[in-house]
C-alpha cells in the first residue's frame, strides 16, 4: 500500500502519486489506445448465473476448491520473502531476490512466467538530520520528502525564517534567501512550496504538519533542492523558537535520486472457453526500504500465490494472469507499465490484494471507476460468511486500471498502524486472515474467469 496515496495529494504526471503529497501513476501515451479497449470490456459471467453460491449449495468442484485453500500454506510465503530475505525495496537486489522466488513458485505450478522489466526513478535516503544548536533539548524528527536533493556534504547551518505556507509573498516577506525556510503544510503542493523556496533564493525547505501528527510526502519527481518535513507538534514549536527571536538550525540530508529497473513478475493461465479475455490478480511485492514488509504486502503476494497454487489444475473460461507487480512504494510504476503494455488482449477485470494479514476489518473496494467486480464481492463475502465493508480506497495498483476502465475490485485491511515500518514483522501476520481473503478472491475468481464450458 503506497502510504502518500492512500492520504491523499500530489500527483505527479510524466510525466507523475501521495497527501497534499500524493503520487499518482500516469500512464504513457501509449495507453491511450489500449484504454479505449479496456473500457468496453464487459465483465465476464457478470450478467450469467453465480459459478459461486454459498457453501451449503455450491457445486461440488467449487466446495472442493475454496476448502483446499490454505492460511497456513499462504503464511509460509511470508516467511521465506519477509523473515528470509527482508526488506526489498524496488531496484534493489532484494527486489531481484523476491522476483525470483515468486517466479519460481509459480513456474513449480506450471505457469507460463514472465519477467517484465521497467524503468523508474528510485530515491533511497542516506542521512537526514535536523537540530537547533541553541535549543538542544528540542528533538526534531525531519524526514526528507520523497525525490528531495542533498545538502553539501556536512550540511547546512543557517538561519530559520518563517516562510508561511510557502507562497512568493511569504518568501518575500521572510527575507528567505541564504535561510532555511519553514513552511506549514496546506494551500500548495509540496513541489510548488518547494520550488517557490528555491526560486527565493532559499537553501532548503522545511515542511511541518498542519496537523499533531507526523508528514510524510513527495515532490513528485527528482529535485535538486533539499526538503524535509516535520511533525506538526515540532514544526509548531520551532516556530515559536522563529517567531521568539533569531533560530540557527543546522540541517543535513543526503539522497540518492536516479534511474533502476524493476520487474513485473506474471504467471499466465490461458483460458479453456475465452482465452483472449484476461482477468488480473495482482498484488505489489515491494516493501520500502525500512521494512519487512510482512503485511505491506508480502500478505498480499501469498494470498496470490495461494489462488495459483489452488488454480493450478482447474481449467477456467477466461485467462487468469498473475501479476507481481514492483515499485508500487515508489509510485504504483509497475502497475502503470503493465497497464500501458498489456499485450492484445483486453482486460475483463483486476482483483488487488495489498495488506491482507493484519486488523479484523476487510474492505472490499474502487477508487473510483465502476463497482460491479465491487457488487461481486460483497454478495459471494456474504454467501461466505466473510464480513466486509463497501467502500472507496486509493492508494494502490488497482488505481491505474481503473484509470483505463477496468472494474476493479481492492481487497484489503486497512487497520495496521506499524505498515512501511520495521515493526511490519511475520509475527503480526495471522494466517486466519489470508485464508479468508484468499477464500474471497478466489471466488470472485471463479465467477469473473467462469468455468471452462
Amino acid at each position: 500500500m503506497n502510504r502518500t496515496l492512500r492520504s491523499g495529494g500530489v500527483r505527479r504526471c510524466a510525466a507523475r502519486r501521495r497527501a497534499p503529497a500524493g503520487r499518482t501513476a500516469c500512464i504513457a501515451i501509449a495507453a491511450l489506445g489500449v484504454a479505449l479497449s479496456l473500457a468496453r470490456a464487459p465483465i465476464a459471467g457478470a450478467g450469467g448465473p453465480a459459478a459461486v453460491r454459498a457453501l451449503a449449495g455450491a457445486p461440488g468442484w467449487d466446495r472442493q476448491l475454496l476448502s483446499e485453500v490454505s492460511g497456513r500454506r499462504a503464511y509460509q510465503h511470508v516467511i521465506e520473502l519477509a523473515q528470509k530475505i527482508g526488506p526489498h525495496a524496488a531496484g534493489t537486489p532484494a527486489d531481484r531476490t523476491s522476483g525470483e522466488y515468486v517466479a519460481a513458485q509459480l513456474a513449480r505450478d506450471g505457469y507460463a512466467v514472465e519477467r517484465q522489466a521497467f524503468p523508474f526513478p528510485y530515491f533511497a535516503v542516506r542521512a537526514q538530520t535536523l537540530a537547533v544548536p541553541s535549543a538542544p533539548s528540542l528533538a526534531l524528527h525531519a524526514r526528507a520528502m520523497m525525490y528531495s536533493g542533498s545538502t553539501p556534504a556536512g550540511g547546512i547551518t543557517a538561519g530559520v525564517v518563517d516562510a508561511g505556507r510557502g507562497r512568493p509573498e511569504d518568501l518575500q516577506r521572510a527575507g528567505a534567501r541564504g535561510k532555511l525556510a519553514l513552511i506549514e503544510r496546506g494551500g500548495l503542493t509540496f513541489r510548488q512550496k518547494a520550488d517557490n523556496a528555491a526560486a527565493a533564493g532559499a537553501l532548503a525547505a522545511i515542511i511541518y504538519n498542519n496537523q499533531p501528527g507526523a508528514l510524510g510526502g513527495t515532490l513528485g519527481r527528482p529535485s535538486p533542492f533539499p526538503v524535509v518535513s516535520l511533525p506538526g507538534s515540532e514544526g509548531q514549536r520551532l516556530l515559536e523558537l522563529v517567531r521568539a527571536g533569531t533560530v540557527t538550525a543546522h540541517l543535513e540530508v543526503q539522497t540518492v535520486n536516479e534511474q533502476r529497473t524493476s520487474w513485473n513478475i506474471i504467471g499466465t493461465k490461458p483460458g479453456a472457453r475465452d482465452p483472449h479475455r484476461v482477468l488480473v490478480v495482482g498484488a505489489h511485492r515491494d516493501t520500502v526500504e525500512e521494512a519487512p514488509g510482512a503485511n505491506d504486502n508480502t500478505s498480499g503476494v501469498a494470498v496470490a500465490l495461494e489462488l495459483a497454487e489452488v488454480l493450478k489444475h482447474v481449467p477456467l473460461g477466461q485467462t487468469v494472469r498473475f501479476v507481481f507487480f514492483g515499485a508500487e512504494e515508489e509510485g504504483l510504476f509497475g502497475s502503470a507499465y503493465y497497464v500501458a503494455h498489456p499485450g492484445p488482449d483486453p482486460i475483463s477485470g483486476m482483483v488487488n490484494l495489498d495488506m491482507e494479514g493484519v486488523g479484523s476489518r476487510l474492505e472490499v473496494a474502487t477508487s473510483r471507476g465502476s463497482d460491479t467486480l465491487v457488487r461481486i464481492a460483497a454478495r459471494l463475502a456474504a454467501e461466505l460468511g466473510i464480513a466486509v465493508s463497501v467502500t472507496r480506497e486509493r492508494g494502490s495498483d488497482h488505481e491505474n486500471f481503473e484509470r483505463v476502465g477496468v472494474p476493479v475490485v481492492f481487497l484489503f485491511r486497512p487497520d495496521d498502524p506499524y505498515y512501511d515500518t520495521p515493526r511490519d514483522t511475520v509475527d503480526r501476520v495471522d494466517p486466519a486472515l489470508l485464508e479468508a481473503s484468499a477464500r474471497l478472491a478466489l471466488a470472485v475468481v471463479l465467477e469473473v474467469a467462469g468455468p471452462a464450458r
